[in-house]
């Protein structure tokens, strides 16, 4: 449905420019490509911080030096394991230790930690999932 979606908008020419797509049309485009991916939209400027904060209070390394995008990143692939094993705690666990790494962390940052990030997840990212 996505790459229909897609596919609609860039057959519209090169001459044609996003004001002249359907009214709603990116849009749709980017709700359809969250439904097929399970990725959720970036978050706004304020969800962000609390997001980056809340795991900067869970260990300052998880953030680190990192670029701030790549952390909402990490998180926004937590989302699309969320939405396929909502009820897998066990297996999100070990992904999010995958996910979320750091130079003195090359295996997550520990059971307790992991859940911790997994629920900052959950809470700013996805809370729908």
């Amino acid at each position: 449905m996505a790459l229909v979606a897609l596919t609609a908008l860039s057959g519209c020419g090169s001459d044609t420019t996003a004001e002249d797509a359907p009214s709603g049309a990116p849009s749709v485009v980017v709700a359809s490509i969250a439904s097929v991916t399970g990725l959720p939209p970036m978050p706004d400027e304020s969800t962000q911080t609390k997001y980056i904060e809340a795991l900067k209070a869970i260990d300052p390394e998880i953030v680190g030096d990192q670029d701030e995008t790549a952390i909402v990143n990490h998180g926004r692939d937590q989302c699309v394991s969320v939405r396929d094993w909502p009820k897998e705690q066990a297996k999100l666990i070990g992904l999010t230790a995958k996910r979320f790494k750091a130079p003195g962390h090359p295996d997550g940052f520990g059971n307790t930690k992991n859940k911790q990030i997994l629920a900052a997840v959950r809470k700013y990212l996805c809370p729908s999932y």
